[in-house]
């Protein structure tokens, strides 16, 4: 690199190569350590912003420019460099020790640019004649025009080492994200239990593609939160916090799916277990990591809520279906204070998440028909359903001719075939020796949801006129 020997000729007798960086567009370094007196140099073709930053995220230096730049910090420490770039062209940056300050004192301000002198040797010049005092016009000057304003600080993000911490977990369902987390025996992986349970041959990726190796599966009892035990290949970890460090307001820093960066959200509440967060994105099992300190205090959850109120019937179907389909705010849980893990067999979870998806997508498609608009979206739903679909088969077959009392036996009809569909795996999903802990916790939702449904038909048994309308607007 001519543009570095040059340079550092001109600004230091031996300065001593920290660290090397090279990219393209816009990155995020590892972390590095600098003693007192260093420089950061660059060079690119295209136009960059170059900020350093502690690793606390205060940013501390800055410059935008194109071709060949230079920034003299007098304090080390551990930094990392934003790197901020509008193109596809390369960049090279480069961290010295230069030993002393590049400007003749040695007050130099971080971010000081050092320009050497090619100039010849000085010299001291010879005695000046006396002056004579001469009283000259006050010269003119030309207004300068402002600096350009300093660019703005990079927005906080996950570091590139606190993103190699990330892994990729995908299956036939779903995909989504975990974390390696520090721990006494080793790295374990943290996830969103969803990830592993309903969702067929799922795989675990690192940071660099290669598959992880799960040698124990724990899952939270109380929340859907997973603990993986894994075979130690050496994987970078993120710090657990504690809970006493969470504050409404902070910065969380999250990541892709695929171990990407993504914009910093807001802390908006923290509750016992669950964790709001303004502006999360929605991936499920990535970290929830505070700006300030590095350390991670949750996991992203996307598990569906579902809402059975005393007044069921009269509910708007659709804000409850949104909440009950999983299409909700993404959130956080907590994994600091769980209230135990019990060891889960892979092949068991499968079946119970598999039960419990089939069991609730019947009681979406007894809510549709009985609480939809009768829309295409809400027919799609039911007819989905064979049973559902036979049952208003039935009940059209019925009603052949007009006459109002074969119309009053098919809405009988009807409303027993209805409440046979509502009954179905009822004894099943009741038997919690069926479900690990948090399993349990789904089916009670679960049979709570199916019996105000099972409430709502029951009423109809004295005035079968009613669910005449119903019958109606689906048909």
């Amino acid at each position: 690199m001519a543009w570095l020997a040059a340079s550092a000729a001109a600004r230091a007798d031996d300065p001593q190569i920290i660290q090397q960086f090279d990219g393209f567009h816009s990155l995020t370094t590892a972390d590095f350590t600098v003693p007192d007196r260093w420089e950061l140099r660059w060079k690119s073709d295209q136009v960059l912003s170059v900020g350093v930053i502690r690793l606390d995220n205060t940013v501390i230096a800055g410059a935008t420019g194109r071709g060949v730049g230079s920034l003299y910090l007098p304090e080390g420490g551990n930094y990392r460099i934003r790197v901020t770039g509008g193109d596809q062209i390369s960049w090279d940056i480069v961290v010295l020790a230069v030993g002393a300050s590049p400007s003749p004192s040695d007050e130099a301000e971080a971010g000081d640019y050092y320009v050497p002198s090619d100039g010849p040797a000085y010299k001291p010049a010879p005695p000046a004649p006396p002056a004579v005092a001469v009283v000259a016009p006050t010269p003119v000057v030309a207004p300068q025009p402002d600096e350009p304003p300093a660019p703005p600080p990079p927005p906080p993000e996950l570091s590139g080492q606190q993103l190699l911490s990330i892994v990729t977990i995908k299956g036939d369902r779903l995909q989504g994200a975990g974390f390696f987390v520090k721990s006494s025996g080793g790295p374990v992986l943290i996830t969103a239990q969803q990830l592993i349970a309903n969702n067929p041959n799922w795989q675990i990726l690192s940071s660099t593609g290669t598959p992880v190796q799960v040698t124990k599966i724990e899952c939270a009892t109380d929340r859907d939160v997973a603990r993986l035990s894994v075979k130690n290949f050496g994987y970078a970890t993120l710090e657990p916090g504690k809970p006493e460090m969470m504050h409404a307001g902070d910065a969380i820093l999250t990541a892709s799916a695929t171990g990407e960066a993504l914009p910093a959200a807001t802390m908006s509440n923290i509750g016992p277990r669950r964790l709001d967060v303004d502006g999360l994105r929605p991936v499920p099992g990535s970290p929830l990591v505070l700006a300030s300190s590095g350390q991670v205090v949750g996991v992203v959850d996307l598990l569906p809520q579902i809402l059975a109120s005393n007044n069921f019937g009269n509910d708007d179907f659709d804000e409850r279906d949104s909440s009950a389909d999983g299409s909700i705010q993404p959130y956080g849980q907590r994994f600091d204070n769980v209230h135990g893990w019990e060891t889960c067999d892979a092949g068991k979870l499968q079946l119970q998440a598999v039960f419990l998806e089939g069991f609730h997508q019947r009681s979406r498609a007894l809510d549709a028909y009985l609480n939809g608009t009768g829309d295409d979206r809400d027919v799609k739903l039911w007819k989905g359903d064979e049973k559902m679909k036979s049952a208003n088969d039935t009940f059209m077959q019925g009603i052949v001719g007009g006459d109002p009392s074969q119309r009053a036996d098919a809405l009988h009809q009807l409303l027993f075939e209805l409440g046979v569909i509502s009954d179905s795996d009822m004894d099943q999903i009741q038997q919690p020796e069926n479900f690990y802990g948090f399993e349990q916790l789904r089916a009670k939702d679960e049979i709570a949801y199916r019996q105000a449904i099972k409430a709502q038909l029951d009423s109809y048994s004295s005035d079968i006129t009613r669910l005449n309308p119903i019958a109606s607007r689906n048909n």
